[in-house]
């Protein structure tokens, strides 16, 4: 048998699940944990990796770098991510962790998973691929919107991310928004896959195009691609958080 050689992206998904998310501990307030926050040294590839003061800046947040707790040492997975040098992406409404690239899981009305897209950088486009199932057959409106949602909340996400100031659609003249997408196919039984690209986006941080942080919501019906604002494609009726 041949031995299996892994490399440093096995090593991250490996330690990534063995880590704490963002070092907290789920208790009942009945229990008492005991934890040691000892400064501990981090070495990636021989290479000295430790900060002079155990603490870590987690998206704005001063966390301890580590802590023991029963034997076990936990490590923020934002943190390890930077030191493997693999992007790390967090969505709170579904408690989702991406590794390398973001992925957005995408819900209906009940709350229900039905499917998933995952967003690649490609130049200075971004790319998405989308597979869902449970919707009803024909064409359904797809657009970036512009705010994350809690729950199913849909409304919640606003109106399209359209950081230009332009109207809806891609045959509209004074079109279109930075949001707006092709229509989504959805087979006999009910299932889509596709991919699109986003033209002038980024998966960049605090860039006035980036689509970090927006959100991904399906409508019940057909975008026309002209009416302001949103295609008179009807109902939100999907959708899920683009994470950061």
């Amino acid at each position: 048998m041949s031995e299996r050689k892994y490399g440093i992206k096995h090593l991250a998904g490996a330690f990534l699940c063995g880590s704490l998310f963002f070092s907290g501990i789920a208790m009942a307030s009945s229990e008492q944990i005991e934890v040691s926050f000892q400064k501990l040294a981090f070495y990636v590839q021989g290479e000295d990796k430790s900060s002079a003061d155990g603490i870590f800046n987690n998206n704005g947040k001063e966390v301890p770098e580590s802590l023991i707790y029963q034997g076990t040492t936990y490590v923020p997975i934002r943190m390890v991510s930077g030191l493997l040098g693999q992007p790390v992406y967090w969505e709170n409404n579904g408690k989702a962790v991406s590794i390398e690239v973001p992925t957005v899981v995408l819900v209906d009305q009940d709350g229900q998973v039905i499917g998933s897209a995952v967003l690649k950088q490609v130049e200075d486009d971004v790319e998405i691929s989308i597979k869902v199932s449970d919707l009803t057959p024909g064409k359904h409106g797809f657009h970036i919107h512009q705010n994350a949602f809690t729950g199913t909340e849909f409304a919640a996400a606003g109106g399209h991310f359209n950081p230009d100031g332009k109207q809806h659609g891609h045959l509209n003249p004074d079109g279109h928004h930075l949001g707006d997408l092709p229509n989504l196919e959805v087979n006999e039984d009910g299932t889509a896959e596709a991919t699109f690209l986003v033209e002038h986006a980024t998966l960049e941080p605090g860039k006035p195009n980036s689509l970090l942080g927006r959100s991904l919501i399906i409508h019940a019906g057909e975008d026309d691609q002209m009416t302001d604002p949103s295609g008179d494609s009807g109902d939100r009726v999907a959708g899920g958080n683009i994470p950061n």
